[in-house]
């Protein structure tokens, strides 16, 4: 019974690591709040739920076209003009893991779709390229990739995806973005000797069964 008890103390203790550690810190990171609507929805200026629009536009992606799996939304970066979207995030001195879906609106040139993912306040790296070529993507079927990027922050960040392209409307898509925490080495070793205890534990209460069952 006690090791019974003990097992499922140390199940929640390690559920409970894993799970802080997997919080998405990103607000409406799957652009579900508001919605893009049946098709979508352009923004020149302001913002749109957690995020801020700047420089040209942006189009919030409703039912124009796929969403990442599990999503109902996504943002092309180019609206009537090449855009970008921030938000703040609160963070604090750590590590952590950025990852989103990226794919590129499938009705026009450039086939080759760039952007930029800007990290404020510290964060190191501050800035990194990404790209996707169209060509064989398409409305029903966007053909996402998954983008992750690590990065250090000293505190509250600002996160930007701004698009790289110029004078074109058809530009970088993105969506389901997330950031999370990236757990200390000190912690993935609480990890690594908590299921090594679990083990422990579960092989001494079948080797105790047994003696019972053969007394």
């Amino acid at each position: 019974m006690k090791i019974a008890v003990l097992t499922a103390m140390a199940i929640i203790g390690l559920s409970s690591a894993a799970a802080h550690a997997a919080v998405n810190l990103v607000s409406d990171g799957d652009f579900s709040s508001p919605s893009g609507g049946a098709t979508f929805t352009t923004y020149s200026s302001g913002s749109f739920g957690p995020w801020t629009v700047g420089g040209g536009s942006v189009d919030l992606i409703g039912g124009y076209w796929q969403a990442p799996a599990g999503t109902s939304g996504s943002v092309d970066l180019d609206g009537n003009a090449p855009g970008s979207i921030s938000q703040a995030l609160s963070l604090t001195s750590g590590e952590y893991l950025l990852s989103f879906y990226l794919s590129g609106n499938p009705d026009g040139a450039p086939a080759l779709k760039s952007l930029d993912v800007t990290l404020s306040s510290g964060a190191i790296p501050a800035s990194t390229p990404f790209s996707y070529t169209t060509g064989t993507n398409t409305h029903t079927d966007m053909e996402y990739v998954l983008e992750t990027y690590e990065f250090s922050a000293t505190g509250p960040t600002t996160l930007t995806f701004a698009s790289l392209d110029s004078g074109t409307p058809y530009g970088p898509v993105i969506g389901d973005v997330s950031v999370s925490a990236v757990p200390e080495p000190s912690t993935w070793s609480m990890l690594i000797i908590g299921i090594g205890a679990i083990g422990t534990m579960l092989r001494l209460g079948r080797r105790q069964s047994s003696r019972v069952l053969t007394a």
